[in-house]
């Protein structure tokens, strides 16, 4: 174990601290009928208190954090806190259901940055995951940014194929054209 200094202590309590507000934030912002049957709120709250918070204070409590990488795993961390809330922002009262679950909204979010790429909530996970193992390189880490990716986009697919299935079916193939799953499409200035 290694004596933790102010910054490092802080810089795990705040790689920490994100995945309790995303489980907190998110109980206040998705839709369910039933949230204690919910498979993404077991899925998120296991992988937010073990992968994440867990595994960061683990390894940070026997890691020291190199100045370098605790300033880029900062500003990442504070990208992903702030994409995260843009899109709960945009989604706030639409009735958005929980990752793996069956509801549907009622109309297609396209906003804030819905805009540009389809699950930024998921993506502000990733965010955070990449910040955690940015912070403190270490197999544990990035074992749990590798699950996270793989989850994520399981979460994403089955998302999209729930939606595909709706009455947002047509608005939804639109919407896939023009926006990238967890980045922006590059778009061809050259196409017409």
């Amino acid at each position: 174990m290694i004596v933790l200094t102010v910054p490092q202590a802080l810089l795990l309590f705040l790689l920490g601290g994100v995945f309790v507000h995303f489980v907190i934030a998110g109980g206040r912002t998705f839709y369910s009928e039933d949230l204690q049957n919910e498979p993404g709120a077991l899925v998120g709250q296991l992988l937010f208190y073990v992968t994440g918070m867990m595994s960061i204070w683990f390894v940070g409590l026997h890691q020291v954090i190199p100045w370098i990488n605790g300033i880029a795993a900062a500003l990442l961390l504070a990208l992903a806190v702030g994409v995260y809330e843009w899109a709960r922002h945009a989604i706030w009262l639409r009735r958005f259901g929980l990752g793996w679950g069956d509801h549907v909204p009622d109309v297609l979010c396209v906003e804030g940055p819905y805009r540009w790429v389809r699950h930024p909530i998921y993506l502000s996970y990733l965010m955070a995951f990449l910040a955690a193992f940015i912070a403190l390189p270490h197999w544990l880490t990035a074992a749990s940014l590798l699950l996270n990716v793989v989850v994520f986009a399981h979460g994403a697919r089955h998302d999209e194929r729930r939606i595909a299935a709706s009455a947002l079916a047509e608005d939804y193939a639109a919407y896939r054209e023009r926006t990238g799953m967890f980045l922006p499409k590059i778009r061809d200035s050259r196409r017409t």
